[in-house]
């Protein structure tokens, strides 16, 4: 079995004159969590679409866990969780009914529903609310409901599409625990999102779409290394700042400043280099407390993106 869940080969999709993905070629690991970031009508919601199989490539081709999109789309719908950036939900059903009904359309079998109810709702923290009425749940509530939809038939693959957008910071920061734990479950998770500063607490990988091209993919540290030419390094010593800074001028580094957290500067050079200066300090006698890189993280990868040409 290939170590990607996820391969696609000259991926199109068009819609009239509007070319919405544009001929990329891209691949999901195993195990992964991958940020699918980029602007509005980048092509993030068409191109889950096609991986999910609910929409028909214009051309090219994708493989979801060996199958292929085309070819064989209801084995493509067996191994993918998908949640679509708009989705409704059945509000006249209690919550245990409205999964009841999607476990039936997913094929669970009869003697294995209730278990597998059981444990979608126990996964998203609703199972309190198994008897509540679907329109007597809140935003976030509604929100992990639909996630518990999508995880009735026990897929590989996580397709989400936006799955934050309205919630309020609490709820937010309860969807990236559930993430968390799907991912140290073994699930794959492609989740599109434009918070990007808080996709870094759980993922692994970023793929980043401009105008239906994408520009980069990759693990995040990959992605960011071939982004983010310029990194900007901190240096914190123990017992006073003047000594690593004084070393640190010596050094001519650029762009060198002092402040409350340290002394930073900025640096182009590789990490043999790096580690160079780090060895400077220490051999100068600085006890050093902290010496890393800042940023270099989902938002500022994709904020030099920007700047670069499609891949």
């Amino acid at each position: 079995m290939s170590d990607n869940i996820v391969k696609t080969t000259g991926l199109r999709r068009e819609y009239g004159e509007v070319v919405a993905v544009n001929d990329i070629n891209f691949s999901v690991p195993r195990g992964a969590v991958m940020a699918l970031v980029g602007p509005n009508g980048a092509g993030k919601s068409t191109l889950l679409k096609m991986l999910a199989a609910v929409l028909e490539p214009t051309r090219g081709a994708a493989v979801v866990n060996g199958v292929d999109v085309n070819e064989r789309p209801r084995d493509v719908h067996a191994v993918v969780g998908f949640l679509p950036d708009f989705f409704g939900l059945y509000e006249e059903l209690a919550v245990a009914e409205y999964l009841e009904y999607f476990a039936r359309a997913y094929r669970v079998p009869k003697a294995r529903r209730e278990e597998v109810i059981a444990r979608a709702l126990a996964d998203v923290g609703l199972t309190d609310k198994a008897a509540a009425g679907v329109q007597a749940l809140s935003r976030g509530m509604r929100q992990r409901l639909a996630i518990a939809r999508t995880l009735l038939h026990e897929p590989q693959l996580l397709l989400l599409d936006e799955p934050a957008s309205g919630l309020d910071p609490e709820s937010r920061h309860e969807l990236q625990k559930l993430f968390t734990r799907l991912a140290k479950a073994g699930k794959t998770l492609v989740v599109s999102s434009h918070i990007l500063t808080e996709l870094e607490d759980y993922c692994t990988h970023v793929a980043i779409l401009r105008e239906g091209r994408l520009i980069a993919c990759g693990s995040l540290a990959e992605v960011s290394a071939s982004m983010v030419l310029k990194r900007r390094i901190r240096v914190r010593a123990a017992g006073g700042q003047e000594a690593a800074h004084g070393i640190l001028r010596a050094a001519g580094l650029e762009d060198l400043a002092s402040g409350a957290g340290g002394s930073s500067f900025t640096f182009t050079g590789g990490d043999e280099e790096l580690a160079a200066v780090l060895k400077r300090l220490m051999d100068g006698g600085v006890k050093v407390a902290f010496f890393g890189e800042e940023g270099g993280g989902i938002q500022d990868t994709y904020l030099a993106s920007l700047e670069k040409k499609t891949i």
